[in-house]
């Protein structure tokens, strides 16, 4: 059970997010690049299921060390480009 709930945040939740602000960027902004959107739609999305850990990683350390929350970072950013970036490619493609 724990297994399938991270991966429901870790992958289901990014990619939503990154569809929902890709989609809402394609609408609103219709004369910004591609990449641009893509780029924005998915940073967000890969770190906000990660900002517990960040929260938590920094009250536990109390910033001595910044190897654990560049890891949880890094993770962020790994799910922004694996699994938001994708979406949000996905979200943009152009309608025919």
């Amino acid at each position: 059970m724990p297994l399938f709930i991270g991966v429901m945040i870790l992958v289901v939740l990014p990619a939503i997010l990154a569809t929902v602000i890709a989609s809402i960027l394609t609408y609103r902004r219709p004369d910004m690049p591609r990449r641009a959107r893509v780029m924005i739609a998915a940073l967000p999305a890969g770190l906000l299921p990660v900002t517990p850990g960040l929260i938590s990683v920094w009250r536990t350390y109390h910033a001595t060390t910044l190897v654990p929350l560049a890891a949880v970072f890094a993770l962020g950013l790994i799910v922004a480009l694996v699994v938001g970036a994708p979406a949000a490619l996905h979200a943009t493609r152009p309608r025919l």
